[in-house]
């Protein structure tokens, strides 16, 4: 049983053994003094830590809200099954936009061919005004060239019309006969 205490480093005097013994007490008694003094020196992490978890807190909640919005959720197939809707309603609205817009040219298209209806009837109007007034001035010319002479010859002889309208038409003075009504062989008196 000697043998012990030299296997483990024990030494067979028993002071060397307290001595042994009181050296690591005041080594292990140092190191905790230079453990409690480290420790007061320590800085307080607590509002850098503080900080730290309230940017974890609001880090957190924009993750929560990213991954609840439905653009997160969408899969490639939803993705382009929506795209492929909203294409169609896009073309859809185009096509409704296109047929009226194609509604409206038509109505104006429409009354243009009106006006140009109107305004051909009017100038075709306008043309038979125009030969109408011409024919009704070629029509009083030929009346007036021969119904006055017609009314003339219509009077009596004793008014001799017609000598006084043969007088001004030659610019002359109306002679006055001595004759009488009736007697073709008159002449012709000057005042």
């Amino acid at each position: 049983m000697t043998d012990i205490p030299r296997q483990y480093g024990i030494a067979d005097d028993p002071t060397q053994a307290f001595e042994s013994l009181r050296q690591e007490i005041s080594l292990l008694h140092t190191a905790i003094q230079g453990l409690t003094a480290a420790r007061e020196k320590m800085p307080d992490y607590s509002p850098t830590l503080g900080a730290i978890s309230r940017q974890l807190a609001a880090m957190t909640e924009g993750i929560t809200r990213i991954e609840q919005a439905p653009g997160v959720k969408l899969t490639p197939a939803i993705m382009v099954q929506q795209l492929a809707k909203a294409a169609a309603d896009a073309r859809a609205d185009d096509k409704r936009q296109m047929d009226d817009a194609r509604a409206d040219l038509h109505k104006v298209i429409g009354r243009m061919d009106g006006l140009v209806v109107r305004a051909r009837s009017t100038d075709l109007q306008r043309r038979r005004e125009l030969w109408m007034m011409l024919g009704a001035f070629l029509s009083g010319i030929l009346l007036w060239s021969f119904l006055p002479g017609m009314i003339a010859r219509s009077l009596p002889e004793s008014w001799h019309v017609p000598q006084w309208m043969a007088a001004r038409t030659l610019g002359k003075e109306q002679a006055t006969y001595n004759g009488q009504a009736g007697d073709n062989n008159h002449t012709p008196e000057k005042n």
